[in-house]
């Protein structure tokens, strides 16, 4: 069994050798594994022109840019047409075929098979199948494959001695510019937080340092992904309600982390007045803070708008933390 490689738990890895010699991969953890692999193995034409890949729903989680997975494949599998499903996300990307109408095609089926992902995914292959059928004679993928004989005028050219015949090189796909979808704002606020999580990673024999690193960076991932999964499935309004939501809590937590405030009260905790009490309300916020932020990635997921819960009224009741709050927007131009 082929199972996702520690440097990439995309899966995508694993996705690319199998597809070497095979049409379809299912990620091992996925729903109904083996069931899907066979129907998905009976819907692909065989000819070596399509590959199915499903990943799980968190595949992505690490990706920069929509459709980065996507990208990824389609550029190192022999196939000329990828479909993937992430969770029940469906994408689609082809160099032989419009990109823009098969991912129309797996975001109109996605949409119609209400969650059964083998439904849609069967759907998207069979319609594709239908948009361009496999021709005999015709190798499929590879990098120096060739498109049929252009018919010029409608006739074929004969000349003496042999056909003359216009060949056209297989059709590239063009490379995307990465666009961050994070906010301006945001991505400050994202920077300084990883900057701040070094620090903490540094400090040697404090566990608690420890995992307020590891928290720092997991908050930071979450928040890219959020805006990354808006700026591709969600309406503008939704954007505007995240970005205003988070520069404010955000800021509050860079604050609260700075080092004159948590890493402070870890190194020199005789110097403060309730120095656990303090500690205590960072680490909450900070674990409320992204917790929230999941719950959104899992409603933008589900096309549902946003829900905000979280007021860290703790960190709001401190009077220092609220100076630099002002000071970070200060700072920042805000």
């Amino acid at each position: 069994m082929i199972s996702s490689t520690a440097s990439d738990p995309s899966g995508v890895t694993d996705a690319i050798a199998a597809l070497q010699s095979g049409d379809v991969y299912v990620a091992p953890g996925v729903q109904g594994q083996s069931a899907m692999t066979d129907a998905l193995s009976a819907a692909v034409p065989g000819d070596r022109t399509i590959a199915v890949v499903v990943l799980p729903e968190d595949a992505d989680l690490g990706t920069v840019y929509p459709l980065e997975l996507l990208d990824r494949l389609s550029e190192r599998v022999p196939q000329t047409t990828v479909v993937l499903a992430v969770g029940d996300d469906l994408q689609a990307g082809s160099t032989v075929i419009d990109s823009n109408d098969v991912l129309r095609i797996a975001n109109e089926n996605e949409a119609a098979a209400g969650g059964n992902t083998q439904t849609a995914l069967v759907e998207t292959v069979q319609q594709i199948v239908e948009e361009n059928p496999s021709s005999p004679g015709v190798e499929a993928g590879g990098g120096t494959d060739w498109l049929l004989p252009v018919v010029i005028g409608g006739a074929v050219l004969l000349a003496a001695g042999g056909t003359a015949i216009g060949l056209l090189a297989r059709r590239r796909r063009t490379p995307k510019t990465a666009v961050d979808p994070v906010p301006p704002g945001i991505r400050l606020r994202v920077d300084r937080l990883r900057e701040l999580r070094v620090d903490y990673a540094n400090l040697p024999g404090n566990p608690v340092a420890a995992e307020t690193a590891a928290g720092i960076e997991a908050l930071a991932s979450h928040v890219e992904q959020l805006f990354v999964r808006l700026d591709a499935k969600a309406e503008t309004d939704q954007v505007a309600l995240a970005e205003a939501e988070y520069s404010d809590k955000l800021a509050r937590l860079v604050a609260a982390l700075e080092r004159d405030y948590l890493l402070d009260l870890l190194t020199r905790p005789d110097l403060w007045d309730a120095p656990e009490e303090r500690v205590a309300e960072v680490r909450e916020a900070l674990a409320a803070v992204t917790t929230q932020i999941i719950d959104n990635i899992k409603q933008v997921n589900a096309r549902k708008g946003l829900l905000f819960q979280v007021s860290l009224d703790s960190l709001i009741g401190r009077s220092e933390l609220r100076d630099w709050e002002r000071q970070f927007k200060k700072n920042s131009g805000e």
